[in-house]
């Protein structure tokens, strides 16, 4: 049985492209679901993407599974077109393999287009909401044309996944007559096992975008204040507000795209996460930090709220929410040992959600729902 999985892979993750992680890449999860799917030896496994990595076609075999990547040229070209061409030189790949199941991955590139384009049966993975997004923040032209994109994928898609009960939510709104199924994508094993050993001076860590969406304007703002002073602000990432960086007080630091084993130390020295963002499907890194006992304080606009119980194991507060922020986060700073608790408080219920191994009977029922010939995966 063949199954295709068209997807913004990491491909410099792949040994014959150099095994790199490439910080900063937004579908650290797919390598993930790579080594899941090596269990199911009846499926014979394609994975195709464009990447700026090839300038022509390379078809790669590594892990008993075929890396199909294309050339990659103008992205913006690509997304004022809806990734028109890719689309077209996918589907012709598509063609060759002839799969039984297409499952493609988000809709912020043209991968999801093909769960539609293609005849037979299909199944589309969401990664972010562009819809949401865009209702929640102002967005550039570019997203805009991607959400409108998104919009007309989901009023023809039949078969959804999507990570949370939020997102779940929303696309019932966006794809009524689809039948959309939960399916977490993992949390990586450092984070398993993370074993937390606070800095010294309170810390408290951001990571993401540094973007309006993800709530960083307010955060910047948060620390601008003189009760935050003794508190030392981490943002590891990149985005339009990095630009704020030459205005900001000594206590906040702005590193950049970082590689995960740096992302899980400061995770490790961190007394608390902060995520105040203000539409979000299901943000890894709010996963990343409960599966490691790190409280959180965030927004109940995203799937974050299947992750943190407000006044237990983090906070949840409105977006915009400035004196909120900046009373939780003195009250998690106030104390090591508050801290501590507060992130060992429903961690284990965070560990049993993101197992790989519920991940992977999850995935084969997936298929098995869409394709009962599908034998599962595990």
């Amino acid at each position: 049985m063949k199954l295709a999985l068209p997807a913004p892979y990491p491909v410099g993750s792949l040994a014959a492209l150099g095994g790199c992680e490439a910080p900063g890449h937004h579908a650290t999860w797919l390598p993930r679901i790579s080594r899941l799917l090596q269990r199911h030896s009846d499926f014979e496994i394609h994975w195709l993407t464009c990447s700026k990595e090839v300038s022509e076609i390379r078809v790669i075999e590594e892990n008993g599974q075929t890396f199909h990547i294309l050339p990659r040229g103008s992205l913006g070209i690509q997304m004022l077109s809806r990734f028109r061409h890719e689309r077209r030189e996918l589907l012709a790949c598509l063609k060759r393999i002839q799969p039984d199941l297409v499952h493609a991955w988000g809709t912020e590139e043209g991968y999801g287009h093909l769960a539609v384009d293609w005849p037979g049966k299909s199944v589309l993975s969401m990664q972010g909401i562009l819809t949401e997004c865009c209702r929640a923040v102002a967005q550039p032209l570019l997203m805009r044309v991607q959400a409108k994109g998104e919009r007309h994928v989901m009023s023809r898609i039949m078969n959804l996944t999507v990570e949370s009960s939020w997102g779940r939510e929303k696309l019932q709104r966006l794809a009524p007559q689809a039948l959309i199924q939960r399916l977490e994508y993992g949390v990586a094993s450092e984070f398993f096992d993370l074993r937390r050993q606070p800095a010294s001076n309170p810390l408290v860590l951001f990571v993401g975008t540094l973007s309006r969406l993800k709530g960083v304007d307010l955060l910047l703002e948060v620390f601008r204040d003189r009760r935050l002073r003794h508190v030392e602000l981490v943002l590891l990432g990149d985005g339009p507000l990095r630009r704020m960086e030459s205005k900001m007080s000594a206590n906040v630091r702005f590193l950049g795209h970082r590689p995960r084993s740096e992302v899980s130390d400061w995770m490790r020295r961190t007394w608390c996460l902060v995520h105040p963002t203000r539409a979000d499907t299901a943000p890894n890194v709010v996963k990343e930090a409960r599966v490691g006992g790190i409280p959180v304080i965030t927004t109940p606009t995203g799937g974050q709220t299947d992750y943190v119980v407000d006044g237990r194991s983090g906070y949840l507060l409105q977006a915009g929410n400035r004196e909120g922020m900046i009373g939780k986060i003195l009250q998690i700073t106030s104390s090591l040992e508050g801290s501590l608790a507060m992130g060992r408080t429903d961690q284990q219920r965070c560990r049993r959600m993101l197992n790989f191994e519920r991940i992977s009977r999850n995935l084969g029922e997936v298929y098995a729902n869409i394709l009962p010939s599908a034998a599962s995966v595990d």
